[in-house]
């Protein structure tokens, strides 16, 4: 069975490559819609599918080097991989947090990493040199650790924009939007869980090598799917991020006391006519179409009024209301009064709902049956 995987190896890394160059190739020729606002998303795509080409030229390098024997290892294996490796994580963690943050690619961080990649590279190769061959691991490890560096610091930096995305959109969406962007962490785990793989498997042997392989197609796989689908939300997810107008930020300087009396008595009267049952819209929609506002001023009028964000509200003015529904059908269907008070999807309306009463809607709706019968 070894001997096998180990004869057959080039062949499967040779197709692997060849997937990688098609997914790169898919990726460049999707068309998107020629707007200002996927500028950004082209840009991202583009170095998606940069990233993609690098992992195949890194087998097309190890495929030159490789002598046929699994028990001889090329010292230049392990240089040619920190610095792909760091090109890699360049162009996914550019193109994964470019689509959370239109100004991540910014020409201050674009030099920060050429000088650092620069420093990388530069420890790598001298480590091949013969008259540094004493000191080939340490300078190796010197190389791999300006790799861990950029890395760890993608790490932070992404997880505070994704946390930041998760905010805009609970406080602009009245259905969670989460999920649109979800992918964007997992693929960003799967492709440090890569370098983590490919770093092992410079020392291991076939079968170990064939798994990594089948992993990283995977990996690709699902990131192509989910740019693809993504394409379709991103104008409307991007809303969320929009900057404020020049008439909301002069308007912030206003009376704000005057502005809540003014405010205070459309929504008591938008709530009344239980407007909040349509099943999407935004707070921008609210603000400028129904309040005759903007949205700087609603999100502040709801966070000093409520207590909570513009999603969070929606949310618990339509648990009143499903409650309401519940305990006078309570034969009715959970998917239906879901629906019927504006929540997108089952499972999100049972997830609101166990976080706000601390139990499940079912298990809420047996407990309103019991007290009926005593």
């Amino acid at each position: 069975m070894i001997h096998f995987l180990e004869l057959h190896f080039v062949e499967l890394v040779t197709i692997t490559s060849i997937i990688y160059l098609t997914l790169a190739t898919i990726l460049l020729l999707y068309q998107t819609p020629d707007t200002a606002v996927y500028k950004t998303f082209r840009r991202s795509k583009r170095l998606m599918a940069g990233g993609m080409m690098l992992i195949s030229l890194n087998i097309w390098i190890w495929i030159a080097s490789f002598t046929g024997s699994w028990t001889e290892y090329n010292n230049w294996v392990p240089c040619f991989d920190i610095i792909l490796f760091y090109l890699m994580g360049i162009c996914f963690s550019f193109s994964l947090s470019s689509l959370l943050d239109p100004h991540y690619i910014s020409r201050k961080r674009c030099r920060t990493i050429a000088v650092k990649f620069t420093m990388t590279a530069f420890f790598a190769l001298i480590a091949m040199t013969d008259a540094l061959k004493a000191y080939q691991i340490p300078l190796l490890l010197i190389a791999l650790i300006g790799l861990l560096e950029m890395l760890i610091g993608h790490i932070y930096y992404f997880n505070k924009c994704y946390l930041r995305s998760n905010a805009l959109f609970e406080n602009y969406f009245s259905n969670e939007k989460s999920h649109f962007i979800r992918w964007l962490k997992v693929s960003h785990w799967l492709f440090y869980g890569m370098l983590i793989l490919g770093v092992i498997s410079i020392r291991t042997g076939a079968l170990f090598n064939w798994l990594v392989q089948f992993y990283v197609v995977g990996m690709n796989l699902y990131i192509l799917v989910n740019i693809i689908n993504y394409a379709s939300e991103y104008e409307t997810l991007m809303k969320a991020n929009c900057d404020k107008t020049e008439e909301e930020k002069s308007g912030e300087a206003s009376s704000k006391k005057a502005y809540i009396e003014t405010l205070r008595p459309r929504v008591t009267e938008w709530i009344q006519e239980k407007s909040y049952l349509k099943d999407q819209f935004t707070i921008d929609d609210l603000a400028t179409r129904l309040l005759y506002t903007n949205k700087t001023y609603l999100s502040s009028f709801i966070k000093e009024e409520f207590g909570m964000n513009f999603s969070s509200w929606i949310a618990s003015l339509r648990l009143e209301e499903a409650k309401k529904m519940m305990s006078e059908h309570p034969d009715a269907k959970l998917k239906d009064i879901a629906y019927n008070v504006g929540f997108s999807s089952l499972p999100y309306f049972s997830s609101v709902f166990a976080k706000s009463e601390g139990v499940t809607p079912s298990a809420w709706m047996k407990e309103i049956s019991r007290n009926k019968e005593r």
